[in-house]
């Protein structure tokens, strides 16, 4: 039957009941839709009927008049099911289940279900139904209570469908992701068989098709224990997991074949995986681990490692060791930015790689400090030796376009002289070397003996003053404040150690630290560090100013066993609350004990502390223990924050944190922003908060509130 006036589904879709395209018709108020049906037939009775039921039960109903029609409505909407009846102008039901299983409708036609709606019962016609691609039919005249459920039926079958075709789409990305492979041998016959796309996977033309021909394809040395594995495999019914590196031609991979406890000792069926990059990432990540990425010299742990070895190989000779910091390195980063300082240390590197004696073992130790080792040959002096390789060294460099001066100070042991084992060995030339660099337009080299020379000036004196500094008062603590990106307002300040010396000024705090740490004077320092900072926000706070304070803790400092306790007293006393002092450790102090330090961090956690992991992405830490660790706050290095405009690197490694912080739930601080770009980049991979010299240079604690307060008056004014 057809209709008179009919209109295009487009403008009215059942003119009875007046619902168009764009109408949602639902069952009970504003419950979504439980799918859209659309309904095929020529009858308007036939189409006003289906409709009432389908509404009633929460379906959102489309109507076409004929199949020409209803293909046009597929199109435009991509209903979830279809209901077509077989005998209809311009397309039958036939025509119209052929076309939307094609394709022509839509792409989704492959897969909704089509229910039909015959007239007719005689098999012929059903099986045709089926030929076209009905998924069900449904005889008339209507039954709308058995309709009903037989729509429900069939989308719910479609919607265990989708999920399997998803579940194997993501099954076969995974595996192709993962270069995973299956594969089956018959015991008996030996003939093995892969999956599909296995040889394209493994780049070969061919894939062995029985053990035999696997064997051949594998270094002789292995092949008794592939033989062994497979037979064990098969007669003991147990599981398999076995890697081999497998040549074809001039293509070698790296195979990993695996498979559970087999119930049928005639068959094997498993896994295999092409591991050949992981393989090799693997080798490369060990690699790195133990030589810088910037040089390619060895870390100063392998360094030390390779010295106890030739030291262990050669005994009876004298060794020298020494110790070359690039003078001044901060300025160049300072001025010229982190890559020109990275460029320096590379520069440096190399000249030292030419210079060097032959057979030297050269190392980079720290930031700006290399090592280098070499057997002394006989009755030579050690200074005459040095000075031979060291003068060339220090030589102006074009760095980012500018005549850079590189620099250096050194320091020199000798075995056994000065130490008989690696560590002491170059503790004693580190010693030196600092020595040396204190010693500013006199020398620029010092061998550890010649250190009791310097009983005045120098660094002995300026030791000994350090020693005193806290008993005269001579510290002191100045402020940078940290800005929240999303508001701007500024949210906490990072408490840093200055020390004013009697003729020498502000003393840099990277001069003063380390001396501290060795002297183990870091522990009453820091201590008096804590209490101030206690002190200063107490005073803060009864001023109406309400900030968070970050106070950093040396590694000696933290691993004090009554640490905890010592820093409550300092709570306790100004009446703070725990939650209002952030505590941040670095990354490689964390690391160096990480079960101590995991203790330890628990403990302030539950007395309330906030706890800040700082310079993170620079130290040896694993996810393990950033997982375990009561961390709240990560602190980006400035390393990444200073080329996150130029690295697309830095910019992903900043985003990953950013993304990692926000699953685990930590606030993520980046340090060392000094421009509005890198604020902006900042600010767009969601990192919470900044501190660093765009914002402001840290300040004493009677400027912070003018500026905090400039701040709040900037953020009030209107945009």
């Amino acid at each position: 039957m057809t209709d008179t006036g009919r209109l295009h589904p487009a403008t009215a879709l059942l003119t009875h009941l007046q619902p168009t395209t764009d109408t949602t018709v639902e069952s009970n108020g504003d419950i979504p839709p439980l799918a859209t049906v659309l309904v095929v037939d020529d009858d308007p009775t036939i189409r006003l009927l289906i409709a009432s039921g389908l509404q009633r039960k929460g379906y959102r109903v489309l109507l076409a008049a004929d199949g020409q029609e209803g293909l046009e409505v597929f199109d435009q909407h991509a209903p979830d099911l279809v209901l077509v009846d077989v005998s209809m102008p311009r397309l039958d039901g036939f025509g119209t289940l052929r076309a939307i299983r094609s394709g022509q409708a839509g792409a989704n036609g492959r897969y909704v279900p089509l229910l039909m709606l015959t007239g007719h019962d005689d098999v012929g016609s059903i099986n045709d139904a089926f030929d076209a691609g009905a998924t069900d039919f449904m005889p008339k005249p209507i039954n709308l209570p058995l309709l009903t459920e037989r729509v429900r039926y069939a989308l719910s079958g479609a919607a265990r469908e989708r999920a399997l075709r998803e579940a194997q789409l993501e099954q076969a990305s995974a595996c192709k992701l993962a270069r995973l492979g299956f594969w089956h041998l018959d015991a008996h016959s030996g003939k093995l068989e892969w999956s599909e796309g296995a040889a394209d996977m493994l780049g070969w033309p061919t894939l062995p098709g029985c053990v035999a021909e696997l064997k051949a394809l594998i270094a002789p040395e292995h092949r008794q224990r592939l033989e062994t594995a497979l037979s064990v495999a098969s007669q003991n019914r147990e599981g398999l997991d076995l890697e081999l590196t497998v040549g074809q031609g001039n293509l070698e991979r790296t195979l990993r074949l695996q498979s559970a406890d087999q119930n049928n000792e005639q068959c094997l069926v498993g896994a295999f995986q092409d591991v050949t990059a992981l393989r090799a990432f693997e080798d490369k990540a060990l690699y790195l681990a133990a030589h810088d990425e910037l040089t390619g010299l060895p870390k100063r742990h392998c360094f030390l490692g390779l010295l106890a070895e030739r030291l262990a190989q050669a005994p009876e000779s004298r060794w020298l060791v020494a110790v070359l910091d690039i003078s001044r390195l901060h300025r160049i980063n300072e001025a010229l930015g982190i890559r020109a300082g990275d460029q320096a240390l590379v520069l440096f590197s190399r000249r030292l790689e030419r210079f060097a004696p032959n057979h030297a073992l050269l190392g980079r130790l720290d930031a700006g400090s290399f090592g280098v080792a070499v057997a002394l040959p006989d009755a030579t002096d050690p200074r005459q030796f040095c000075q031979q390789w060291m003068m060339p060294l220090a030589r102006a460099q074009y760095i980012a376009g500018q005549e850079v001066y590189i620099d250096f100070s050194a320091g020199v042991s000798v075995y056994p002289d000065d130490a008989q084992d690696a560590e002491t060995l170059l503790g004693a030339a580190l010693q030196a070397q600092r020595l040396a660099r204190s010693q500013t337009g006199q020398q620029r080299l010092l061998l550890r003996h010649e250190i009791l020379g310097h009983t005045n000036g120098g660094t002995l004196s300026f030791e000994a003053h350090l020693q005193q500094a806290l008993q005269r008062d001579e510290f002191f603590l100045v402020y940078q404040p940290q800005q929240h990106l999303a508001d701007g307002h500024i949210s906490a300040v990072e408490a840093l150690l200055r020390w004013r010396h009697a003729s020498r000024g502000v003393v840099s705090p990277a001069e003063v630290i380390p001396l501290l740490e060795e002297s183990g004077q870091i522990v009453d320092v820091g201590d008096w560090v804590i209490g101030e900072a206690c002190r200063q926000l107490a005073e803060w706070q009864r001023a109406g100013l309400h900030l968070r304070m970050s106070i950093n803790l040396s590694a000696v400092q933290f691993n004090q066993p009554d640490f905890p306790q010592r820093i409550m007293e300092h709570v306790n006393a100004y009446r703070l609350l725990p939650k209002q002092l952030e505590l941040e450790i670095t990354e490689s102090a964390a690391m160096g004990h990480p079960e101590q330090t995991l203790k330890i961090l628990l403990e302030l956690k539950d007395l309330g502390f906030s706890i800040a992991i700082d310079d993170f992405g620079t130290g040896h830490s694993t996810f393990n223990y950033l997982l375990r660790f009561p961390i709240d706050t990560l602190k980006i290095d400035r390393s990444f924050t200073n080329s996150v405009t130029e690295e697309r690197s830095s910019r992903t490694i900043v985003r990953s944190l950013t993304t990692l912080s926000q699953g685990l739930g930590f606030k993520t601080i980046a340090e060392g922003v000094e421009t509005q770009r890198q604020r902006d980049y900042l600010e767009a991979l969601d990192v919470d908060e900044i501190q660093g010299f765009w914002l402001a240079k840290p300040m004493t604690a009677d400027r912070l509130g003018t500026f905090v307060a400039s701040i709040g008056r900037r953020l009030c004014q209107p945009r």
